[in-house]
């Protein structure tokens, strides 16, 4: 499925997560901002207590949640990115910043480095 926002110079086809390994989900590090609404239907949705599933999964930057990272082999992964079936183990209910990418504002006038991460990106005429 082709997906375009009028405001971003590219368009992305959703049917590309498929095959790509997850490139949006691992690499070099970084945050997946969470709120406390996402938070608490995160811990819902995989039935562990709200308190238990931060002190798991959530750290604190900077007075922000973020999702934690597993480090394997030198490369970082989200903590619901499954390795071995290159999924998501919580798409249904992940965060916002996750719905919403590749269009992301970062990536509106420079999308460079999102055509090299992601398969799924080609630019409009």
């Amino acid at each position: 499925m082709m997906i375009e926002q009028h405001s971003f110079p590219f368009q992305f086809n959703s049917q590309a997560c498929r095959s790509c390994g997850g490139r949006c989900c691992r690499g070099l590090g970084g945050y997946v901002w969470i709120s406390l609404t996402e938070l608490k239907d995160m811990a819902t949705a995989k039935g562990i207590d709200t308190a238990l599933f931060a002190q798991q999964y959530v750290r604190q930057i900077q007075g922000r949640l973020s999702l934690r990272e597993r480090l394997i082999n030198g490369e970082h992964f989200c903590c619901f990115f499954d390795s071995i079936l290159c999924s998501c183990t919580i798409y249904a209910n992940r965060p916002e910043q996750c719905r919403s990418f590749p269009f992301w504002e970062k990536f509106k006038q420079n999308y460079k480095e999102l055509l090299q991460e992601c398969p799924g990106i080609t630019v409009r005429d």
